[in-house]
């Protein structure tokens, strides 16, 4: 038997939600090879579920699912006020990463929804909520849902919130009446491909996220060279392709929610760079652990942080790169404080590689010191 959901729309209103609908447990015949296709071209990522068979089944994820509510939710940022008098260079930070983590105020509301429609159903029901850590595709899940459509910067565009939505799903054991798409409206306009910097987007709806900025913000490990310029003073995402897309001009300023944290942004959207490289472990856990950044921990934050001050051209932030340089633990740090002093240049950039290539033991970074005193120039 398929149940139909006659109020979901009023349901996913009172659980917080700006949108919910019903996609199939079954995908879609091309799912599976488009996503073989990615796979084969290089295009996955380290985060995602090699196997596509895996990535289209439900069933393995919820035994027995026959249905899945697909659920979004506009991301809990605020515009920043006018930034503090301190000096120094600053960050950059993604719209998803300025506010309480998405991933719980979403799976709060999920589970509020989930009850709602238990109730309305009035039979046993098995669910499962599963919040942007689910090998399923969930942007496709959600277009075939109704919640929007595909925009070539491969983001979902939504009728209300444009591409700055957090996205969910509820897996059920319960057969139910499933959405239909809307029509596809992106306006093929190639902004998003004209203002991505490193030319990620390759064509419409096609990214290669190893050369996305947002990508590789979160990737762990050493930051290829080419890419750290290009990286400005990203600290962690990139909204270029969002911020010129034609949906997403002039969205209305949202009111704060009552499961927001009243204490919020945790993580401001051009925050002082030299803070964090001395903030502690407590300090992190206090402040950009309490956002959608804070999964990727202290020391990718960090990195980007000592990259971002190598590209900020300014040179008072040499003192803080040699000390890190010298005292820090973690070769992964030492090796890009190398690079950005290199970047910056000057005397007292030059003096303080030298000083330390006699010092250091770890190959990778005293590769990475030399090549910046050649960067240095005399």
């Amino acid at each position: 038997m398929v149940y139909r959901l006659k109020n979901l729309a009023e349901m996913a209103a009172a659980a917080g939600l700006e949108m919910a609908g019903i996609a199939p447990a079954d995908p879609p015949a091309y799912l599976q090879s488009l996503l073989q296709r990615r796979l084969d071209e290089g295009r996955a990522t380290p985060f995602e579920e090699k196997d596509p068979a895996l990535r289209v089944n439900a069933a393995h994820l919820l035994p027995g699912c026959r249905s899945i509510v697909v659920v979004a939710m506009p991301l809990p940022f605020r515009e920043e006020e006018a930034p503090s008098i301190a000096a120094g260079p600053r960050g950059e930070v993604a719209r998803c990463a300025r506010g309480p983590d998405y991933h719980l105020l979403l799976t709060t509301r999920a589970k509020r929804l989930l009850s709602l429609v238990k109730k309305e159903l009035h039979a046993p029901l098995n669910g499962r909520i599963l919040v942007d850590r689910s090998p399923l595709v969930e942007r496709e899940l959600a277009r075939l849902a109704g919640l929007g459509w595909s925009g070539e910067n491969c983001s979902l565009i939504t009728p209300a919130g444009g591409s700055y939505t957090a996205l969910g799903t509820i897996l059920l054991d319960r057969a139910l009446e499933p959405g239909a798409p809307l029509p596809q409206s992106c306006r093929g306009c190639g902004r998003c491909r004209e203002a991505c910097p490193t030319g990620a987007l390759r064509e419409p709806f096609i990214i290669d996220p190893h050369r996305c900025l947002s990508y590789i913000t979160q990737a762990p490990g050493v930051v290829p060279a080419a890419m750290r310029p290009l990286m400005g003073a990203r600290l962690y995402g990139c909204d270029l392709c969002q911020e010129v897309c034609p949906h997403n001009r002039e969205l209305p300023a949202l009111p704060r929610e009552p499961d927001q944290p009243a204490s919020f942004p945790f993580f401001p959207a051009h925050p002082l760079l030299e803070p964090i490289l001395q903030m502690t472990r407590k300090e992190f856990d206090r402040t950009i652990g309490l956002t959608a950044a804070g999964w990727r921990g202290k020391s990718t934050l960090q990195r980007n942080a000592v990259i971002a001050l190598g590209n900020s051209g300014d040179r008072d932030a040499v003192p803080a790169l040699a000390h890190l340089l010298k005292r820090d633990s973690r070769p992964l740090l030492r090796l890009h404080a190398a690079w950005a002093l290199g970047r910056l240049g000057g005397s007292s950039a030059r003096r303080s590689l030298e000083l330390q290539l006699h010092r250091e033991s770890e190959p990778a970074v005293i590769e990475e010191m030399r090549r910046a005193l050649e960067q240095s120039g005399p």
